[in-house]
């Protein structure tokens, strides 16, 4: 199954180094996937340290916006399948055999990836768990309005695009409208969670980068609801996954306060972010 990975940056000369070897060192063959790296506006040396190897395929897209680049790479692109990563992600060594595996259903037409943060302190831990506990409850659920989307790990069929268009090119929310679109299309079973397709996000080192990821969540989200017709979860929703997190990593009862402390203070942040004024554009 051959494979196109996209990866939009950004001046990210931090971490773009470490994105790329970690997709040159894919168990995966390598005659059966490209690498499409598409620089959108980089003022730094992000582009020169990926025009270092010469197994990728470098391209450049003036329209401001990440998903106008992923756009440009897929456009590029040549495989049925084409994943999706960010340039401060650094993917498994098995990512794209597990994607290819996932793909293996002709029912799956999207298929979204576990994430882990770049450091693994005792707060982004459970977090983590958390997180990988939302996904599944709701990516396993028919209720299409919890849907989300996230293209830092997403992989998708050159069908689905050719069916739904390609990422409306806005400055955030465009994966989840796209997720929504696919769901339109096909139905809830066409978009499925793999837990082991798993990507690690650097950018990600204390719980306050969380929470402001939270906040920057919730403004996106009063703006894509506007679009494609979603809804946050709930706080009985909130709890049953908290409750499954603890009940399946076997959380100790101070772990599973602390976790909870934790989520409350996202949860504010996340609603502080979706009350906020959304500036015309």
């Amino acid at each position: 199954m051959h494979i196109s990975v996209v990866v939009p940056f950004h001046n990210v000369e931090e971490y773009i180094a470490d994105c790329i070897e970690a997709l040159l060192a894919q168990r995966y063959p390598e005659h059966l996937y490209e690498i499409i790296m598409v620089d959108n506006n980089s003022t730094d040396r992000s582009p020169e340290i990926a025009s270092r190897y010469p197994r990728i395929t470098l391209l450049s897209e003036s329209r401001v916006g990440a998903y106008a680049a992923r756009n440009r790479g897929v456009a590029k692109s040549e495989a049925a399948i084409v994943a999706f990563t960010d340039s401060d992600c650094v993917a498994r060594a098995d990512w794209l055999e597990r994607i290819a595996g996932a793909m293996t259903d002709p029912e799956v037409h999207l298929v979204q990836g576990g994430r882990r943060f770049g450091m693994e302190s005792s707060a982004l831990s459970v977090l983590s768990d958390y997180e990988a506990e939302k996904s599944a409850y709701i990516f396993s659920s028919d209720v299409r309005e919890i849907y989300f989307g996230y293209t830092n790990n997403m992989a998708v069929r050159r069908s689905a695009f050719e069916r739904v268009g390609g990422f409306m090119e806005l400055a955030r929310g465009a994966d989840t409208i796209f997720v929504q679109r696919v769901i339109a299309e096909y139905s809830c079973r066409a978009v499925q969670y793999r837990p082991d397709v798993v990507i690690d996000h650097l950018e990600v080192k204390t719980a306050a980068t969380w929470f402001h990821k939270m906040n920057t969540y919730g403004r996106s989200s009063r703006r894509y609801s506007t679009i494609v017709p979603t809804r946050p979860l709930n706080a009985g929703e909130r709890l049953r996954i908290w409750r499954g997190t603890i009940r399946n990593r076997r959380y100790s009862v101070m772990r599973s306060t602390f976790l909870l402390v934790l989520l409350a203070v996202g949860v504010v942040c996340f609603e502080v972010g979706r009350l906020s004024p959304v500036p015309h554009r």
